[in-house]
Parts: structure tokens; C-alpha cells; sequence
């Protein structure tokens, strides 16, 4: 129920995706602009060696040569290894900036959105409140910064696992049927360690926001919440996982990546949404579809201490007696 809720709730909510959109191109070209210029020297190197001209090959290689595409692959990346390696003692700094700028800084600013986006959404589905994204997103500058570090940190162990399996499948697809078949494999390891991480992590934001909880606090509760129901969280977090992989690639096959635009601020958008759905799902909260239907997803049973609490007296079995009524002029009727 919280995957076909969170569909609703993202259609209906769908104009946040223009707002995210402005974010990230504002963040593309602000920390493209500075890694360029971090780089420099590092596109250098690379154009100087052949290093663009062996990716325009693989690229070429893919349409006009599908067989030889595994060992192009191999040859270009086991080049760019060597000259980046080599040239590490004179060019650290613009490997540090690259690193900084290229990938962390966008990383930090995204998840900082991606905080806005659940706390919007937070209000929006349980108070059933309009707030703005430039406004919630200073209001909740702090803990979005705390949540987008402490993402790093939470997600490393997983990063460094997908690195792993995309090194061992580079070094194990050495004939057609070895790379189809370790693609095949490759692409269910990822499915399935992106879709666990997606359920892990479903509670840290909406417990930061719900309860002003740290980022590690906020896992521990997500954690725990998981491990109770891991097999209907996870099961979710595959599907959601599928749609998205679906949807972007079909968008980006029929538009030429240039749908991606719309399809990624789409897909944060529906993943924060997932989040605090299935948060509030797991607590037994109700929360608003829309301004006129309220989703409750436990049955409230009242129980004998709910009287109590709401001074309701008890309700007590009473003996019904009847009396016969005397009429005027006769004796009334024995029905026996």
C-alpha cells in the first residue's frame, strides 16, 4: 500500500519536480564551473594521452562492434589507470579539488534537498500543510547539512561494495558469454544492494523530522523498523527501485538523455515521498491523499481503558421489566 500511495501522492504533488529541477541545474553549473577549473590540468593529461580518443572508440565500439566491446572497455580503463597513477605526485591537488568539488560538494547539496523534499512532504501529508521550498529549505538548513553528511558516512560501505562487484565483473568478462552472463549477475547484485540500502535508510529523515532526532539516533529507529517488517519494506524498496530504473531508462532511450532532466528531480522527488510513507505506515499514522481523504492504515479497535482516558461511563446490562397499562372501561388483554 505505501508503494501505490506514494504514486498518488507524487502525481499529486508533482510540481515540487520543476522546484528540485531549478536546484540542481543552480548546483550543476556552480560545481561544474569549479571542478573545470580544479580539472584543468587533469584534462590535460588525459587529451595529451589518448585517453578521449579510446572513449570515443568504446562508444563507436558498442554499435559497430558489440563483441569487442568488453576488451576495448579493459584497454581504456586499465590506460586510464596507469596515466592517472603516474602522474598522482605532481597532480594531487587537482585530484583532491576533483574529488571535492566534482563529487562530494554535489552529493552534500543534493541530500540537503532531498531533506527539504521529505520535510515538505512530511508537512504536506500529515497537516496537510502548503509550505515553500526556498523558505522550509533555510528553516531546516542545520539538520538538512547533518543529514547529507551523516549520508556519506551511512552509504560508503555500500559504495565501496558496488565498486567491488563492478571491478571483479571488469575482470572476470573476458568472452561474450562470461560478460552477458556477469552482466546479468551484475546488474541483480546492484538491484538488490540498492534496493536494501533504499530500506534501511527509509526512516532517518522522517524520524529527524517527525522527532528532531540526530542523524544516528534517526538510523538506529530506521534500522530497527526494518528488520521488523524487512521482508514488506524491502519488498517495496524493489519495486520502487524497478520503476525507477524503468522509467529513467526508457526516458533517456526515446529522448536522447535528455528526458533525464525531468526524470531525475522525478526520482527524488518519489523516493523522499516512499520515505515518509512508509515511515508513517509502520508507525500506524494516518496521513492525507488529498485535501478530502485522510489513509488510515491501522483499524482502531477501542479498548475498555479508552473509556477511561475519554471519561466515557461504562456501559452497564440493564433488565428491561414491562408493566401492563390499565386502559378505562376494561381490563386490558392477556396476550398469553
Amino acid at each position: 500500500m505505501s508503494y501505490k500511495n506514494s504514486l498518488k501522492l507524487f502525481v499529486s504533488n508533482f510540481a515540487l519536480v520543476w522546484k528540485q529541477l531549478l536546484y540542481s541545474l543552480i548546483i550543476v553549473i556552480i560545481c561544474g564551473l569549479f571542478t573545470y577549473l580544479a580539472s584543468t590540468p587533469i584534462i590535460n593529461l588525459l587529451n595529451s594521452n589518448g585517453i578521449f580518443d579510446k572513449i570515443s572508440n568504446l562508444l563507436q565500439t558498442v554499435y559497430t562492434a558489440p563483441s569487442e566491446v568488453v576488451v576495448t572497455f579493459n584497454e581504456t580503463m586499465s590506460t586510464l589507470g596507469s596515466v592517472l597513477s603516474s602522474s598522482f605526485g605532481s597532480l594531487w591537488g587537482s585530484y583532491l579539488g576533483l574529488i571535492l568539488l566534482g563529487i562530494i560538494l554535489p552529493n552534500i547539496l543534493i541530500q540537503m534537498s532531498f531533506y527539504n523534499l521529505a520535510s515538505i512532504t512530511y508537512q504536506k501529508i500529515t497537516m496537510n500543510m502548503n509550505v515553500k521550498y526556498i523558505q522550509n529549505g533555510i528553516q531546516n538548513l542545520i539538520p538538512s547539512i547533518k543529514y547529507a553528511l551523516s549520508n556519506i558516512l551511512f552509504t560508503l560501505p555500500f559504495t565501496i561494495l558496488q565498486f567491488a562487484f563492478i571491478i571483479v565483473f571488469i575482470n572476470t568478462a573476458k568472452t561474450v558469454i562470461s560478460s552477458l552472463l556477469g552482466l546479468i549477475i551484475l546488474s541483480a547484485l546492484l538491484l538488490i544492494l540498492g534496493s536494501f540500502k533504499l530500506a534501511i535508510f527509509t526512516g532517518i529523515a522522517p524520524n529527524m523530522i517527525a522527532s528532531n532526532m540526530n542523524p544516528f539516533t534517526a538510523f538506529g529507529k530506521s534500522f530497527v523498523s526494518t528488520i521488523k517488517h524487512f521482508w514488506l519494506i524491502f519488498s517495496m524498496s524493489l519495486a520502487v527501485r524497478l520503476t525507477i530504473i524503468f522509467v529513467n531508462g526508457i526516458i533517456a532511450l526515446f529522448t536522447f538523455f535528455s528526458g533525464l532532466a525531468i526524470t531525475i528531480p522525478s526520482t527524488y522527488l518519489f523516493i523522499a515521498i516512499f520515505y515518509v510513507v512508509t515511515y508513517l505506515t509502520s508507525k500506524g499514522e494516518r496521513y492525507y491523499l488529498d485535501d478530502n481523504y485522510i489513509y488510515n492504515p491501522v483499524k482502531y479497535v477501542i479498548k475498555q481503558e479508552d473509556y477511561t482516558q475519554m471519561n466515557i461511563p461504562e456501559i452497564r446490562e440493564v433488565k428491561i421489566t414491562t408493566t401492563p397499562i390499565k386502559r378505562s372501561g376494561r381490563k386490558p388483554k392477556n396476550n398469553d
